[in-house]
C-alpha cells in the first residue's frame, strides 16, 4: 500500500493538465491498485472511494474521443463493475447494520447503481456498438428504478432501451418502450422546459416507430403533439433544430400518405430553419433537400427536383463515405432524372457509384437491378451497346433469382437485350426475343417497366398522371388493361409476401374498374376480394370486412359455377375477418354458406370442403356450440388423415382445438387422446419446439385436472424448457411458469411456488407491462402462497396489488374486481378486522348485483360470506338475514347442495347461539340431508360436525 501511495503522489504531480491522457491513465492505474488492496483487506468503504476517483478520471479519458480507444473503454467498464459491486455491498451492510432503516440513504444508493448501469449501457452502445450488451445493462437499471418506483428514471431508462431496440430493428419493442416512457415522463413532469423537451423527444420517437410500422396517420398525430410542445418551449427567433427535425418527419409521413402539398410545406419549413442554424453544408440540410427533390419528382417538376438533388449530393459527398446508402439513394434518383432529361453521360457515373454502394448490401437486389436497367438505357442511348448489354445481362441474372425467370420483368430485360443485339447479332437477338416472349412484351412489359420506375419512389397509390401516361403510351383509351395488369402484379407481390405493394396494386385496380365498369361487375368484385384479403393479411379486419361485403353483394346477383366459387371464397374470407374481430355470431352463417357451396362444387370429401369445415368448427367453438364444433373438427381430422399430402400443421391445430373443447365438456380422457395425438404429430415436424411446448402445456393442464400433480409438473417443466430454448422470456413462457407455481402450491411446496410466481410476475411486467390481467392474477397467486405460509402481511399486500391492477384495467364494476375483494376480505378476517372484511364483501356484492343480477350463485356465496362475518361480530340478526337471502338463491338454483348445506348449518348455529335448539335441530337435519345429497360421506369433517351438533341439540331438548 505504501508503494502504491507513493507512486500515486508522484504520478499526480507529473500530470501536465486535463488533456494529459497518458498521465491520467497512469494515475487511474495506481488508484485501481490501491482500491484493490483495500478490497482485499475488507475495507470496502475506502476501496469504493478510490474506485470512484478512478472512475471519474477514466470517464474523462474516454470522453476525449480523438484519443480514447476500445482498451480505455474496456478499462472504464471494468471500473464501473467494481464501483457497482462495492456500492451494492455497502448498501447491504448499511441495510443490515442500520436499525433505523434509513430509506433515503438506501434510495440514493439504488439510484446511484441504476445510474451507473445506464452509463454502462450507453458505453456499450455508443463506443463498442454492442447493442445486445447495452440492452442487458439498461434492463438491469430499469429493474433497479422500478424497485425504487423512481418514475423519472424509469422513463429515461425505457427511452434508452427504446433507442437500442430501434438500432436492433425491433421496432414494435421500441414503440412499446417509448410509449411506456411517455407515460412515466408525463407522470412526473412539473412543466419544466427540460422535462417537456424530453416528453417531446419521446413523442417524436413514437412517431418514428409508428411510421416504420406503416401507421402514418398515427405517426402524424405523435409528431404533431411533439411539435406543439417544442414550439412552446423553444421560443427562439428563427426556429430551433429540434423543431426542424420534427417538421421534416411530418413531411415524410405526409409523403407516404400522398399529401404532396402538405409534405412540401413541411420540408420547406424544415429546410429554412436548418439552413439558418446549421449552414448550407450540413447533412441535415442535405436530407431536407433530398426530400424536396422526391416531392418535385412526384409532381413531375423535374428541373426543381434536379436542383435540390444536386445541392444535396454536393453536401453528402463531402460528409458521407462513398458506400453510404443515403448518398447512393441521391445518386440513384438524380441519375434517373438526368435520363428523363436525356442527360445520359452525366447519369452514368452517378448510377455506377450508386451501384457500387448497393452491391455492399444484401437487401438491395431489386434496386441494384433497377440501377442496371437505367445504366443499360443510358449506355444504349450513347451508342455503347457492349456496356448496355452487359448491364442488362447482370440485371436479368438478379431478376431471375428474385422474381423468377418467368416473371414479366425478366421478359422486359430480354426485350431490351434483343433490341440491342439485333444490330450486330441476329441469332442472339432472336434468342433474346424468344426467351422474353415478344408478344407478351407488346401488350404488357413496357407498361410494367414504366409502372416499376414510376412507383419506385411513389406514394401509397400511383397518381392519375402516372396511370394516364402509361395508358397513353401503351393502351390508349383502353384503360382497363392497366387494371388487369395491376391485379397480376398484385398477385405476384402477394406470393412474395410484399403485402404493402400488393395492396397498392389491388386498390388501384379497384379504383380503375369502379370508374370504368358497372359497379356490379364481377371484375369489380374480384378487385374488392383481393383488396379485402390484403387488408385481412395486414390485420386490418374492419377495412377487410367492408370490401368483402361489397364483393358478396355483387356475387349474390351473379350466375355461373365460377361466380359460385368466388362467392364461396368471399364468404369464407369475410367469416374469418369477423372471427378475428370476435364476432362468431355473424361469422358462422357465412362459413356455413361457404361450406354448402363447396360441398356442391367439390364434394364433402375434398380438401376445399375440409378447409372450411375447420374454420367453421373453430367459429362454433368460440360461440360455445361445442357439439357442432366437435362434429366438424372430427370430420376435418378424418379427411386430413385420408389425404395423400396431409397438412400436419392444420391437423395438429384441429386436434389441439378438439382437446380444448373436450376439457370444456369435462371429457378429460377424450381431451388427453387428442393432445397425445397432436403431440406425436408435432414432434415429427422440424423446428417446431414452440408447437410441442404448447401441446405439453395443455397435457400438463389435463394431468393437473386429474390431480396427477407430479406428471403435470413434468409436462409443464418440459414445456418451459422448450419455450426458453426458442423464444426466451415472453408472456407464454410466464404462463407456463405460473402453472408450475400453481401445481407446487397445491402440493404444499410453498417456497418453490413463491419462486415460480415471483419469476412469472417479473416476466409479465417486462413483456406485457404492469397493467395486465396476468399480472393481477399472479399477484393473487402470490397472495394465496403467502397466506398458506402464514405470512399474512405479504398476502394482504399481494391481494391488494392484484385488486389495484384489476381496477385499473377493468374499472371498478367488473366481477373480477369482486373476486379480488373476496380475497382481500379473507385476509382481513384472518387479521380479525371483521369490519374491513365486511366493507369489502359489501362492495363485491354491489358489483355482482350490477353485473350478474340478484339471482346468480355468486351473489349467494357473497351473502353467505357476509353472514359469517356478521356472526363473528355477534350481529346474529343480520347474519340470519344474509344466510336466508343466500339460501333463497342457492335453493332456487339447485346447482350447489353443498352450499345450501353450509348455509343451513350456519343458520342452525345462529339459532343455537340464541338457545333456540328446536329450530337449530331442524336446520341441522336438513343440512345433513343436503350434505349427503352432494355426495359427502359421514366421515367427512363437515358431515361429522353436523352430526355432532344434531346429537348435542337432541340431548339439550331431551333433558329439558
Amino acid at each position: 500500500m505504501s508503494c502504491f501511495r507513493e507512486a500515486l503522489l508522484i504520478r499526480l504531480a507529473n500530470v501536465s493538465g486535463a488533456y494529459d491522457i497518458s498521465g491520467i491513465h497512469d494515475v487511474c492505474e495506481t488508484l485501481d491498485c490501491i482500491a484493490n488492496v483495500y478490497r482485499i483487506k475488507g475495507e470496502c468503504q475506502k476501496a469504493l472511494q478510490f474506485f470512484e476517483q478512478c472512475l471519474k478520471r477514466r470517464v474523462r479519458i474516454v470522453s476525449s474521443a480523438a484519443l480514447s480507444d476500445k482498451t480505455q473503454v474496456s478499462l472504464l467498464l471494468r471500473t464501473y463493475e467494481d464501483v457497482i459491486t462495492l456500492t451494492k455491498l455497502q448498501a447491504k451492510e448499511e441495510e443490515f447494520c442500520d436499525a433505523n432503516d434509513d430509506k433515503q440513504r438506501q434510495h440514493e444508493m439504488s439510484d446511484r447503481i441504476g445510474t451507473l448501469l445506464v452509463e454502462m449501457g450507453i458505453l456499450y452502445d455508443h463506443r463498442l456498438n454492442k447493442q445486445s450488451k447495452a440492452l442487458i445493462y439498461l434492463q438491469k437499471a430499469l429493474q433497479v428504478f422500478q424497485k425504487e418506483k423512481d418514475y423519472k428514471q424509469i422513463g429515461n431508462a425505457l427511452f434508452s432501451i427504446g433507442v437500442i431496440h430501434v438500432k436492433k430493428s425491433a421496432n414494435q419493442k421500441a414503440l412499446k418502450c417509448f410509449r411506456d416512457s411517455l407515460v412515466m415522463r408525463k407522470k412526473v413532469s412539473s412543466g419544466a422546459q427540460k422535462e417537456m423537451a424530453a416528453i417531446a423527444e419521446t413523442l417524436h420517437n413514437i412517431g418514428n416507430c409508428e411510421a416504420r410500422e406503416g401507421q402514418f396517420e398515427n405517426s402524424l398525430r405523435s409528431y404533431g403533439d411533439a411539435l406543439k410542445i417544442k414550439k412552446k418551449i423553444f421560443l427562439v427567433e428563427g426556429g430551433h433544430v429540434s423543431i426542424a427535425k420534427t417538421e421534416h418527419c411530418i413531411g415524410l409521413a405526409m409523403l407516404q400518405l400522398g399529401k404532396l402539398d402538405e409534405a412540401l410545406g413541411s420540408f420547406e419549413a424544415s429546410l429554412k430553419v436548418r439552413r439558418r442554424l446549421l449552414g448550407n453544408d450540413h447533412l441535415d440540410v442535405a436530407f431536407s433537400l433530398h426530400s424536396l427533390g422526391r416531392i418535385y419528382f412526384h409532381q413531375h417538376r423535374v428541373d426543381n427536383a434536379i436542383d435540390c438533388l444536386e445541392e444535396a449530393l454536393n453536401v453528402k459527398i463531402s460528409k458521407l463515405s462513398e458506400k453510404h446508402m443515403s448518398l447512393a439513394e441521391t445518386r440513384y434518383l438524380l441519375g434517373s432524372l438526368y435520363i428523363k432529361k436525356d442527360k445520359f453521360a452525366p447519369a452514368i457515373p452517378l448510377l455506377q457509384s450508386a451501384l457500387i454502394a448497393y452491391k455492399s448490401s444484401r437487401d438491395c437486389e431489386i434496386i441494384k437491378s433497377d440501377v442496371l436497367d437505367l445504366l443499360g438505357n443510358a449506355y444504349a442511348q450513347l451508342g455503347d451497346n457492349e456496356h448496355a448489354i452487359l448491364s442488362y445481362v447482370h440485371s436479368l441474372k438478379i431478376k431471375k433469382v428474385v422474381v423468377g425467370k418467368d416473371h414479366v420483368a425478366c421478359a422486359n430485360v430480354q426485350m431490351e437485350i434483343g433490341k440491342l443485339k439485333q444490330k450486330d447479332d441476329i441469332d442472339g437477338a432472336l434468342l433474346a426475343f424468344k426467351e422474353g416472349d415478344f408478344q407478351l412484351i407488346c401488350f404488357v412489359s413496357y407498361s410494367t417497366f414504366l409502372f416499376v420506375i414510376e412507383t419506385k419512389f411513389a406514394l401509397a397509390n400511383p397518381s392519375d398522371e402516372t396511370v394516364k401516361r402509361i395508358q397513353k403510351i401503351i393502351y390508349g383509351k383502353n384503360h382497363l388493361k392497366n387494371a388487369d395488369l395491376l391485379i397480376q402484379v398484385g398477385l405476384i407481390q402477394d406470393k412474395l409476401n410484399n403485402n404493402d405493394m400488393a395492396l397498392r396494386c389491388f386498390a388501384e385496380a379497384l379504383r380503375m374498374r369502379r370508374k370504368l365498369l358497372d359497379k356490379k361487375h364481377r371484375d369489380v368484385a374480384e378487385a374488392l376480394v383481393h383488396t379485402g384479403r390484403m387488408h385481412q393479411s395486414k390485420g386490418d379486419h374492419f377495412k377487410s370486412m367492408g370490401f368483402l361485403q361489397d364483393a358478396i353483394d355483387i356475387y349474390q346477383e351473379s350466375d355461373g359455377a365460377h361466380a359460385a366459387q368466388e362467392f364461396a371464397n368471399a364468404c369464407r374470407l369475410l367469416g374469418l375477418s369477423q372471427m378475428a374481430n370476435g364476432d362468431s355470431e355473424h361469422a358462422i352463417p357465412l362459413l356455413e354458406k361457404c361450406l354448402e357451396l363447396r360441398e356442391t362444387i367439390y364434394g364433402n370429401g375434398s380438401e376445399q370442403w375440409a378447409q372450411v369445415a375447420y374454420d367453421l368448427g373453430i367459429a362454433k367453438c368460440e360461440a360455445g356450440l361445442y357439439d357442432d364444433a366437435v362434429i366438424l373438427l372430427d370430420k376435418f381430422v378424418l379427411l386430413q388423415k385420408s389425404f395423400d399430402a396431409s397438412d400436419t400443421e392444420s391437423l395438429s391445430r384441429a386436434l389441439l382445438h378438439l382437446g380444448k373443447i373436450y376439457i370444456k365438456k369435462r371429457s378429460i380422457d377424450n381431451a388427453m387422446v387428442c393432445f397425445d395425438e397432436a403431440l406425436a404429430i408435432r414432434k415429427q415436424m422440424s423446428d417446431n419446439e414452440l408447437g410441442v411446448s404448447e401441446v405439453l402445456f395443455h397435457i400438463g393442464g389435463v394431468r393437473e385436472a386429474k390431480k396427477q400433480y407430479l406428471e403435470s409438473l413434468v409436462c409443464y417443466e418440459e414445456s418451459l424448457k422448450l419455450r426458453l430454448s426458442v423464444s426466451g422470456e415472453d408472456e407464454d413462457t410466464a404462463d407456463v411458469i405460473s402453472r408450475i407455481g400453481e401445481v407446487r402450491r397445491i402440493r404444499g411446496q410453498y417456497d418453490l411456488a413463491l419462486e415460480n410466481f415471483t419469476l412469472a410476475l417479473d416476466m409479465y411486467k417486462n413483456t406485457v407491462g404492469e397493467a395486465h390481467l396476468s399480472v393481477a392474477n399472479t399477484y393473487h397467486s402470490l397472495g394465496y402462497v403467502c397466506d398458506a405460509k402464514n405470512d399474512i402481511q405479504k398476502a394482504m399486500q399481494n391481494h391488494k396489488e392484484g385488486l389495484s391492477v384489476r381496477k385499473l384495467i377493468l374499472g371498478g364494476d367488473h366481477v373480477k374486481v369482486a373476486t379480488s375483494l373476496d380475497d382481500v376480505a379473507g385476509i382481513y378476517q384472518k387479521q380479525n378486522e371483521q369490519n374491513k372484511a365486511l366493507r369489502c364483501l359489501k362492495e363485491a356484492l354491489r358489483i355482482r348485483r350490477l353485473s350478474l343480477g340478484n339471482d346468480d350463485m355468486e351473489i349467494s356465496k357473497t351473502l353467505f360470506g357476509m353472514g359469517i362475518i356478521f356472526a363473528a361480530i355477534n350481529d346474529n340478526e343480520k347474519a340470519t338475514e344474509c344466510y336466508h337471502a343466500s339460501l333463497d338463491i342457492s335453493a332456487r338454483d339447485g346447482s350447489s347442495p353443498k352450499l345450501e348445506a353450509q348455509t343451513l348449518h350456519q343458520i342452525g348455529c345462529v339459532h343455537a347461539a340464541n338457545c333456540d335448539y328446536k329450530e337449530a335441530l331442524q336446520n341441522w337435519r336438513t343440512c345433513l340431508s343436503k350434505y349427503r345429497e352432494s355426495g359427502l360421506r359421514d366421515d367427512h369433517y363437515m358431515v361429522a360436525c353436523t352430526l355432532g351438533n344434531i346429537e348435542m341439540a337432541e340431548n339439550v331438548l331431551n333433558t329439558s
